[in-house]
């Protein structure tokens, strides 16, 4: 009898198949291969490509390729892509990792208003777009950092609940839009994105009249600007330069329809500026609209910047209710030496002090029993304005001394160089209680010796001075 020997490894192989497939009647020979492929020829995921992330499973009918249910990815094994799928046209595009510009570019926003009785326009400052939209549990991580949206919305020519729903509505009705698209966001897009949006809230808010508003959507370095009903947003460079230069670009919105224009921003964009018809339509030029914005927000002022140009549009003919907001764009540069700044991940307390003026609509703490003010919110602040640039280029000596002849802050009446005294302050606002929140936030971004912008909370309005 002969026997013959199996000795070469595809005959191992194949007995293996054998002994293993005993009893079966072939069909699950499919199931073998992706489990054993190597007893097939066939190479392993990480033989023939890249090894897949956690999460994720073999697709029958798709070879080669991986799907994560959680995440709705898909898994190209060869290339070890990440893909998603196009809900529109069912087609897969390649899942894009947003890119983090913070090192290079930070930018901070703020609004000012003039109402008038039963009418008052809206802003809405959101300085980070990631974490709105984590709140709202969209994924936001294919998108550039800094993220963030600033805007105006005008109440001429519209009612009180109508400008509240536009103001509180639009990121509302963006934000879905820019997490349903995980891929790479081209210009065009972006501006569809954002019409997009416009137009959905017109329809549902004041489909006959529409809404007047201007938007400037930031996602990197690519700010995405939109306007209708007249009113404008633009972007000013350094000081000198035409209103026809590249660096003063404006976006007006002429038409119910939004006009859109996105924009790559440049180290020579210092910074942007949104307003309404009213401010536009007065009789300030565009350079002199950028000059007064541009004054102030170069100091990391962006209120006073607004409310000096909504000062000097009222005593150029503009009418209530107005609204502007202005934007810093601040630039790190690796040629330059770095100016102090703060990181507020880094600190733990710093030490302020604080000129407050109240007016009619903040509130008085329990037991004051002081004089009710009489002054509107923008008296106050245009007082403050007027004694910013004192302060802010006389040092210590001018704090100490406009302090305690203004402040309406028991503080004031500390002596010497500690009129105004808020002492230490906790970064978490909770710790220091007797301290609002909105000046507490304000202090941890200041350096040592830097007067704040116009910061405004339920006590009124603070010009802060860091001490330490």
């Amino acid at each position: 009898m002969h026997f013959s020997v199996l000795d070469s490894e595809e005959s191992k192989n194949i007995a293996v198949v054998h002994k293993t497939n005993q009893g079966y009647s072939g069909k699950d020979l499919w199931k073998l291969k992706q489990e054993r492929p190597e007893l097939f020829g066939v190479a392993s995921a990480a033989q023939n490509g890249k090894p897949a992330p956690p999460g994720f499973e073999q697709l029958r009918e798709m070879p080669g390729w991986m799907y994560h249910r959680e995440k709705a990815l898909y898994f190209q094994r060869e290339s070890g892509l990440l893909y998603c799928r196009d809900s529109a046209t069912n087609e897969l595009y390649e899942l894009h990792q947003g890119e983090d510009y913070s090192g290079t570019l930070t930018v901070r926003g703020d609004a000012a208003t003039v109402a008038v009785k039963g009418q008052a326009s809206r802003n809405v400052i959101i300085n980070d777009l990631h974490r709105a939209a984590s709140s709202m549990k969209l994924d936001f991580s294919h998108h550039d950092s800094p993220a963030a949206m600033f805007a105006v919305y005008d109440a001429t020519g519209c009612s009180n609940d109508q400008a509240e729903a536009a103001a509180k509505g639009l990121h509302m009705q963006l934000l879905p839009r820019l997490a349903a698209y995980r891929g790479r966001w081209q210009n065009d897009r972006l501006q569809g994105a954002l019409s997009d949006a416009i137009e959905q809230l017109r329809n549902e808010i004041a489909p006959e009249t529409g809404i007047a508003l201007a938007v400037a959507l930031l996602l990197g370095g690519r700010l995405t600007m939109a306007a209708t009903g007249g009113a404008v947003c633009m972007i000013f460079g350094q000081v000198g330069q035409s209103d026809g230069n590249v660096d003063n670009l404006e976006v007006v919105g002429l038409q119910t329809e939004p006009t859109t224009h996105c924009a790559v921003l440049e180290d020579s964009h210092l910074g942007a500026l949104l307003t309404v018809n009213g401010i536009r339509s007065s009789g300030l030029s565009a350079a002199r609209m950028r000059a007064l914005a541009r004054s102030h927000t170069m100091g990391d002022r962006p209120r006073a910047g607004c409310v000096s140009l909504l000062e000097e549009a009222q005593k150029s003919g503009a009418q209530p209710p107005l609204v502007a907001a202005a934007v810093r764009f601040s630039w790190s540069r690796g040629d330059q030496v770095k100016k102090q700044r703060t990181d507020p991940s880094s600190l733990t307390k710093v030490r302020c002090r604080h000129i407050l003026l109240r007016h009619v609509g903040c509130q008085a703490p329990l037991g004051d029993r002081r004089k009710k003010p009489t002054r509107s919110l923008g008296e106050a602040e245009l007082q403050m304005l007027r004694i910013l640039p004192e302060i802010a280029h006389g040092g210590a000596a001018a704090f100490t001394k406009k302090c305690k002849e203004l402040s309406e802050c028991d503080t004031a009446m500390k002596s010497g160089d500690l009129a105004g005294d808020l002492g230490w302050l906790d970064k978490d606002p909770a710790r220091s209680r007797k301290v609002p929140a909105a000046v507490v936030r304000a202090a941890f971004l200041l350096a040592v010796g830097q007067v704040s912008d116009l910061v405004s909370s339920e006590r009124g309005i603070h010009l802060i001075l860091r001490t330490a």
